[in-house]
């Protein structure tokens, strides 16, 4: 059963990778198209956007968004498109 693991972990591994990489680069085409600046952090694709509520830090592998000021948080773009919108 060792050998199994053994044989198998590279593979795991490459595939969790480009899982991760296709995330990060679908977020970003989705955060362009909120048309905001937004500086981006390619080591673990979180994403700066600077709206007119302040900066938003979002990651693009989870989905999850805080507001720096004020400390709110959701999930996913829709509800970050919803929070801008107030």
């Amino acid at each position: 059963m060792g050998n199994y693991w053994r044989d198998v972990k590279p593979y795991l591994k490459e595939r969790r990778q480009k899982h991760v990489q296709q995330m990060g680069n679908s977020a970003s085409r989705n955060i362009e198209k909120l048309g905001y600046d937004y500086k981006h952090y390619p080591n673990n694709h979180q994403f700066a956007i600077e709206t007119k509520k302040g900066i938003i830090d979002y990651w693009g592998t989870t989905g999850t968004w805080i507001d720096r000021r004020t400390k709110k948080r959701g999930k996913g773009l829709e509800s970050l498109r919803k929070y801008l919108s107030q």
